[in-house]
């Protein structure tokens, strides 16, 4: 029985294209020479297939994931989204604290006052801004090169 020597020809695959193999490389070097011509390939993962009648396929996956986000839900992001949830829902309202505020005719009489206070400054401020700019006509401007 003589044992015969059987060449495994390897097949490339990406986003339902297949890529024409590099001789003499390891999958991994592919991937890169092929992430000049598909940038999205330089964090693909490799995944090695199966060898079937002779060809074994290697399958190129854009590693997909979410940076910065872990497991652990802090207690101010779970509050949030607990809060999130009630309001679609139609559960969610405003603090009680808030809310005892917000009935307090003394409350809104500040508040009503800071407002004003803070419209009337910031439209005077703008009508300053307004008069003190000077019209210049285009004979006095230089040239655009």
């Amino acid at each position: 029985m003589s044992i015969a020597i059987q060449e495994i020809k390897r097949v490339f695959r990406y986003n339902g294209m297949t890529l024409p193999d590099v001789p003499g490389l390891d999958p991994r070097e592919v991937r890169d020479l092929y992430s000049a011509q598909y940038p999205e390939l330089i964090s693909a993962e490799v995944d090695a297939g199966e060898v079937r009648d002779g060809t074994q396929e290697f399958t190129l996956r854009k590693a997909v994931g979410t940076k910065g986000a872990g497991q652990h839900e802090g207690p101010r992001s779970a509050a949030v989204r607990r809060r999130a949830v009630a309001e679609a829902q139609g559960l969610g309202g405003t603090d009680p604290a808030l809310a005892r505020l917000l009935e307090n005719r003394r409350a809104n009489a500040c508040a009503r006052a800071l407002s004003d206070f803070v419209h009337n400054n910031l439209h005077a401020e703008r009508q300053e801004r307004a008069e003190s700019r000077v019209p210049l006509p285009s004979g006095v401007l230089a040239p655009l090169p």
